[in-house]
């Protein structure tokens, strides 16, 4: 530290000045690179989970389901599968679906493809118990799902958590002559 006095003429003495020390002299600590294995961890922490998301996903076919209920309840499913339903003209041919109680994230989900006549073609309906009773009466009903006439088509169809009866239902009804046959694979997939 170097210290400098000045003297005035009127006799007082000044205070010394400090001339401020140059710091960039003093050599830094060099810090040690401790980042590197927990950004390496952090990466490896990214990708498990990642990994395990898409592996969760692929386990199940209801991505709308609640997490909630992929963690406390167990998922179950109903298979729906006939290689061969037979469909004679003016016709239709359902399957029932049984919601109990208690269940949640309640999923239809699956395909169909339809064969034999001109056209190839069927109208698929997803609905509940009453309605299906008045739609076999020829009234009006409400549906969760309508094809339209179809020859292939996919189902992804979100139903009510209340318990109830569903059906899902493959109609001929459109063809005076010719049988239909459908392939249908498909699962009703809920949790409880």
């Amino acid at each position: 530290m170097v210290v400098t006095v000045i003297s005035t003429g009127s006799g007082a003495a000044a205070a010394p000045a400090r001339i401020p020390e140059n710091k960039s002299q003093e050599p830094k600590p060099q810090r040690k690179l401790v980042r590197t294995p927990y950004a390496i961890a952090g990466a490896l922490l990214i990708i498990f989970m990642i990994y395990g998301y898409n592996a969760s996903q692929r386990a199940n076919p209801n991505p709308a389901a609640n997490p909630i209920d992929r963690i406390v309840k167990q998922q179950r499913t109903t298979t729906i599968n006939n290689p061969a339903l037979h469909i004679n003209a003016l016709s239709s041919s359902y399957f029932k679906l049984v919601v109990p109680q208690g269940a949640s994230s309640v999923l239809l989900h699956g395909n169909f493809t339809a064969s034999g006549g001109l056209s190839n073609d069927v109208e698929v309906f997803v609905m509940p118990e009453n309605d299906f009773v008045n739609w076999q009466n020829g009234h009006a009903a409400k549906t969760f799902y309508n094809s339209g006439r179809v020859t292939v088509g996919t189902l992804n169809v979100n139903l009510p958590a209340d318990a109830g009866t569903y059906y899902l239902i493959f109609s001929n009804k459109s063809s005076l002559l010719t049988q239909r046959n459908v392939l249908v694979d498909a699962a009703l997939t809920y949790y409880q």
